[in-house]
């Protein structure tokens, strides 16, 4: 007789009675992912909120991020923490190679910045250092001083924001000469990128510039790029539909040349005149503002320091060119990563002063990498001025060093950290340490030398980079 109604033997095997099937919902788990918490803003989407580790499954799917910008930061500066050691390499290893290039252009500016690197004199090297200090530490002195004194009194938001503009437009005035040299660069490769029948009228139009022009006086190049070179290109885009390397060249164009038009000097002391013209600034400011700036413009002088400028601008020419292949495909990954790390370290994120200071001398290679806190934070608010500075190099032959010094009313406290092979020498290099300090003037509280075991990151030395991340988690 046929079982109509489907009676069945149940199954003796009770080992697999607790088998969940994950395909029925009715044995889907019981926890709560996402308890709402009046006190702190939770995810909508019914995920646990902790779990957004950079290594996870879902963040690798997600298209959102929810690392925070100064998240993102933090993880750069550790991923590019290496940026010291990839510049050595392609300086004084793989960019050697690079002088028997078949670019004959990308071979003559290698022979060229490396020879802005060779120091013959003690004298030359000091030169070379402080000089390469007062260009990227643009501000620094008295007068900068006084205004930061100015800014941390709590002044007026009128006050702030005077000042606040007036030193944004100082810095792209004393980067006027430092801008024409980029555009000059880019005119160069832009006029290789268009069709032949365009270039003569193009390098017409970039000849045509004052590529020696002194900072501030950018009223010319300014005309000649707004109304003639910059509707070329915009002209050559609209006709030919080349969105590609020809637009994204000229974005960057339009980029530098409104950080130009801007340093002009006419509207560098229309932004002092506002400032001054405040009611709090003679209240606050601590001296004499205009033979301060007077003093400040005589100092900035570029064409004062041209062997100086020449390391900046030939860096960043090299760098530019490399990115874009002109070195050799096989090296431009290395040219993304410097120019990336060296991006890092000038981020707005970024509370620290960064140098790069490669040299040659006594035919030994130096890569040596600093990063320096002017106001450190202070044990008491009564207490002098603090500044804490970290730096790396590494001697061709010698091996790497790491100092970490701090600074305060003429005293530091010194941990230097050599290669295994001078720890036994711990002695000898205190004293000459010591004797450094005492010729300039500094006493010590602390003199350590012990021996590098490893690479330290910049968050360890400035632990407070990191306290930041501690803010609200919000990436646009």
């Amino acid at each position: 007789m046929a079982n109509i109604l489907q009676v069945t033997t149940p199954s003796l095997n009770t080992d697999n009675r607790n088998i969940l099937n994950p395909q029925d919902p009715r044995q889907a788990g019981q926890a709560v992912h996402n308890p709402v918490d009046p006190t702190r803003v939770v995810r909508a989407d019914g995920k646990d909120g902790e779990q957004t580790g950079a290594n996870t499954q879902d963040a690798l799917l997600s298209v959102l991020d929810y690392d925070s910008n100064y998240g993102a930061f933090v993880k750069g500066l550790g991923e590019n923490g290496n940026l010291s050691a990839v510049m050595e390499r392609l300086l004084f290893g793989d960019m050697a190679g690079l002088r028997g290039a078949e670019q004959a252009e990308v071979s003559a500016l290698v022979e060229r910045f490396l020879m802005s690197m060779r120091m013959d004199s003690p004298e030359d090297l000091l030169q070379y250092l402080q000089g390469q200090g007062e260009l990227q530490a643009r501000f620094a002195g008295d007068f900068f001083n006084k205004l930061r004194s100015l800014l941390s009194q709590s002044p007026s938001d009128r006050l702030k924001e005077a000042v606040l503009a007036f030193l944004k437009g100082y810095n792209d005035f004393s980067s006027g000469a430092h801008l024409l040299q980029q555009m000059r660069s880019l005119t160069e490769d832009i006029e290789q990128l268009l069709l032949r029948a365009y270039r003569e009228e193009f390098r017409g139009l970039a000849d045509s510039m004052n590529w020696d022009a002194q900072n501030g006086d950018t009223e010319g190049n300014a005309g000649i790029l707004n109304q003639r070179l910059i509707p070329f290109l915009s002209s050559y885009i609209s006709r030919t539909h080349d969105y590609g390397a020809v637009r994204e060249a000229t974005m960057l164009l339009i980029f530098h040349a409104v950080r130009y038009e801007n340093g002009d000097k006419g509207r560098l002391f229309g932004l002092f005149d506002n400032m001054l013209g405040n009611r709090d600034f003679g209240r606050l400011f601590k001296g004499d503002a205009e033979a301060d700036m007077e003093q400040l413009l005589m100092n900035g002088a570029r064409e004062s320091h041209p062997p100086l400028s020449e390391f900046a601008d030939n860096l960043a020419t090299l760098l530019l060119k490399g990115a874009n292949g002109h070195g050799g495909l096989e090296n431009v990954q290395q040219f993304y990563n410097i120019m990336n790390g060296m991006l890092i370290n000038e981020s707005v994120y970024m509370p620290l002063l960064h140098f790069i200071l490669p040299f040659q001398y006594e035919e030994n290679n130096v890569m040596s990498e600093m990063w320096v806190d002017p106001d450190a934070r202070k044990d008491n608010e009564d207490e002098g001025r603090k500044i804490k500075l970290f730096l790396k190099f590494d001697i061709q032959n010698v091996g790497k060093f790491e100092l970490v010094m701090t600074l305060q009313n003429r005293q530091s406290r010194v941990q230097l950290f050599v290669p295994p092979q001078l720890a036994k020498q711990e002695k000898q290099i205190q004293a000459g340490v010591a004797d450094i300090l005492k010729r300039n003037g500094i006493r010590f509280s602390q003199l350590l030398v012990r021996e590098r075991v490893r690479d330290r990151r910049v968050d360890e030395v400035f632990p407070e980079i990191r306290e930041k991340e501690r803010t609200i988690n919000v990436r646009i």
